[in-house]
């Protein structure tokens, strides 16, 4: 059945190559957001409000560090924003400043949604997107803002794909993401309404109900044997 159940989801919904995380408040720099595992890649979706986010991360060895501010494309202007990487002193150590880059439009196959594609922190691969480098191991602070802290944005941390080490861990991984952090995008941040982010919805309550009428047609047979 945990078999089942995880080929339904992978089935009935494109997979995504990133960890989707819903941020729905304002981390602030005296109480930033913890980044869990910052070689693992993830996507903090959120909207600024009139004050900067900050993401922190605190590792006891060096790792692999990325990071890349994209915004949901829901018509053909953009508001640009812009990353800052302080260090626990609280002193910029890398900067993607998201005023002064060309921003272009870009579609990512495995949601099948168009974002506006920022400035990224990393090392240069002469490809679409840069890739990873390494930190030392200590305390750093992302910062992600603009001009007057408007608008919504996805924050890419880390570089490797990772929804868990066996079946459990991957059903609990992939459950929220596809009955709710999928839908809830495309509400909020997209403005839009795809039916195809419901087909794991609709799938699970098909399967409810085959599984309702094959417990009772077992039980009506069981009460029908016992009662001859």
């Amino acid at each position: 059945m945990r078999i089942l159940i995880l080929m339904l989801f992978f089935v009935s919904f494109s997979v995504f190559a990133h960890q989707p995380k819903l941020i729905n408040y304002s981390p602030p720099l005296n109480n930033p957001h913890q980044v869990i595992d910052p070689e693992i890649s993830k996507a903090y979706y959120s909207e600024l409000k009139g004050n900067a986010h900050y993401y922190k991360i605190t590792s006891s060895e060096e790792f692999l560090f990325y990071a890349g501010i994209l915004s949901p494309k829901v018509n053909d202007s953009y508001k640009w924003l812009s990353l800052d990487v302080l260090d626990k002193d609280e002193n910029i150590i890398y900067q993607a400043d998201g005023s002064k880059f060309a921003w272009k439009a870009w579609y990512e196959p495995y949601a099948r949604d168009y974002y506006w594609k920022g400035p990224e922190i990393g090392t240069d691969t002469n490809s679409e997107f840069k890739t990873s480098f390494t930190l030392e191991a200590g305390t750093y602070v992302i910062k992600v803002y603009n001009e007057d802290n408007s608008g919504h944005y996805s924050l890419a941390v880390g570089e490797a794909e990772f929804f868990g080490a066996n079946l459990w861990e991957q059903i609990l991984t992939w459950t929220p993401i596809l009955l709710y952090i999928s839908p809830y995008m495309d509400i909020v941040h997209w403005k839009k309404f795809d039916v195809r982010a419901y087909i794991p919805h609709i799938a699970l309550l098909v399967l409810s109900f085959v599984m309702y009428f094959l417990i009772k047609k077992i039980f009506f047979r069981k009460k029908i044997y016992l009662a001859k």
